[in-house]
């Protein structure tokens, strides 16, 4: 890890994603890349060089507002590099483009926790990011404060391919070394039988390609699998929420895109960890 890159807007919840990204960088030894992204203005009504010149103000003033941001950050933390980037045109589109150009190798990004009865615990831009980006994403809540992992929960549903998510967390985790415990949420589509067959096969995979590593394993019962799952980490002191952010039915499209009610879902207070799978 590297090269972090924190997106933000200037908001109170991009400023604690920088604050947590700048800690993080100090664990890792890491560079820090501050981005912003806007649209361009352009307009049939008007001329092509005043667009130019209202385009690069507006792009100056955003360099500007981030290299302020820089200067307040580096009066506390000046062994960290920090930079600063502004990109023409839509977001969702040039952060994933920027950070395979650059070889990101992290994204810091605020998100919003759940606070009302149809309010998604992952904001819409930042769960696109995790779905699309090329690197780990690490989506911090609001009032989130640093502090070093000691329990990362891997939240699985056995798939094959989590196990090369598996893999890149625990090098992720190296700095750490957290206790890292791989959860699964059975919510009965399979038979017993079958369910412990599938999760017996799993585990002996895992413990097969990570060898000499402490992992937990946690089966557990649950209609709703993101009610189950919420409700678990926020109660066994699980400082880090991990999962493969792949396009599929299951724990993602539960987790992050449908809505969950107040009482299940309550403030989400930890950074959640996607890693995608190469």
């Amino acid at each position: 890890m590297k090269k972090i890159l924190v997106p933000t807007d200037f908001s109170i919840l991009a400023d604690y994603a920088v604050h947590y990204a700048m800690k993080l960088a100090k664990e890792f030894n890491a560079s820090i890349i501050l981005y912003h992204s806007f649209i361009p203005f352009e307009s049939g009504f008007y001329p092509l060089a005043q667009s130019k010149k209202e385009n690069k103000e507006t792009e100056d003033n955003l360099i500007k507002r981030l290299a302020k941001i820089k200067d307040e950050l580096l009066k506390s933390n000046k062994n960290v590099p920090v930079s600063v980037h502004v990109d023409r045109g839509p977001e969702s589109f040039q952060l994933v483009e920027f950070c395979k150009k650059k070889k990101i190798d992290l994204i810091v990004m605020g998100t919003k926790g759940a606070s009302g009865l149809k309010e998604v615990v992952i904001g819409s831009f930042t769960a696109d990011t995790m779905t699309k980006a090329p690197c780990p994403v690490l989506a911090i809540p609001q009032k989130c404060k640093f502090k070093i992992p000691k329990k990362i929960t891997f939240a699985s549903n056995y798939h094959k391919k989590d196990i090369q998510s598996i893999k890149l967390l625990l090098k992720w985790n190296e700095p750490f070394k957290a206790k890292i415990n791989i959860l699964h949420i059975d919510d009965g589509e399979l038979i017993p039988a079958a369910e412990e067959e599938v999760f017996g096969n799993y585990k002996r995979k895992i413990e097969k390609q990570c060898e000499d590593i402490s992992l937990s394993f946690q089966h557990i019962d649950g209609k709703d699998i993101s009610k189950a799952i919420l409700h678990i980490t926020l109660n066994d002191k699980t400082d880090i929420l991990s999962l493969s952010p792949i396009k599929r039915e299951g724990i993602w499209t539960r987790l992050f895109h449908k809505s969950i009610t107040k009482t299940t879902a309550y403030h989400l207070r930890m950074p959640v960890l996607t890693i995608p799978i190469k």
